[in-house]
């Protein structure tokens, strides 16, 4: 059982998150450099061709990886999946907790080199996860069982495909969560309004995380 202070999983998470932020510094700085703002949006970038969605992490923080972590192991919550894992900073989260409750983990990563880096780094740290490169609209599809906890944190545009794709094997109690939502009222997100058209299913709250947040939606 590997528990998130387990000494290996501590190891790799520091690494990668250091990585993450030091990654996200130099692109701040070259934005900078070449005079294009450095607020550019990944989520309007088509992430099946763009390098920026290939070659960056583009992942949660340790907030929101002892967040996740938490709500799992809260729930006892098994059958845990994800879409968009990226490196795997939040899988390791993900299935740290699952190795507390005797669950497992499914990701889905769209870029090869991504998934190769983040079961390397589930290897390095003594964890394990099916994670499922392609298209998540494929690869998560089909019957399986009852989902206990969904992640979502992949293209924002495909957050509502995925949830409709899965919602038959969401039961009820399971929980929702999303990254990259906006914590201010003003600002829209379409998942946000697709909770909001199926209130008599779901309950939903917004979780901040400084400048941004994530959802944390129940199913009734």
């Amino acid at each position: 059982m590997v528990k998130l202070n387990d000494a290996k999983l501590s190891a790799v998470l520091e690494r990668e998150h250091a990585a993450s932020l030091e990654q996200k510094k130099n692109r701040r700085a070259a934005w900078e450099a070449s005079g294009r703002p450095a607020g550019m949006n990944p989520q309007k970038m088509d992430f099946r061709i763009s390098d920026f969605h290939r070659t960056n992490y583009l992942s949660i923080g340790p907030a929101e990886g002892r967040f996740m972590y938490g709500q799992i192991l809260a729930k006892g919550a098994k059958e845990i999946v994800e879409f968009g894992t990226s490196f795997g900073i939040s899988t390791l989260y993900l299935a740290a907790a699952a190795a507390e409750t005797g669950g497992r983990v499914t990701g889905s990563e769209f870029h090869p080199e991504k998934a190769d880096r983040a079961l390397s780094n589930l290897v390095a740290a003594g964890l394990e996860a099916d994670i499922r490169v392609g298209d998540a609209l494929e690869t998560l599809a089909g019957e399986g069982p009852e989902i206990d906890f969904l992640f979502l944190d992949g293209a924002a545009n495909l957050y509502v495909p995925v949830l409709d794709l899965l919602e038959p094997r969401l039961r009820p109690g399971s929980v929702i969560v999303a990254d990259n939502i906006p914590v201010a009222k003003d600002e829209g997100h379409v998942l946000l309004d697709a909770l909001q058209d199926r209130q008599e299913a779901y309950v939903t709250s917004i979780v901040s995380f400084g400048q941004s947040g994530m959802s944390y939606s129940v199913r009734l």
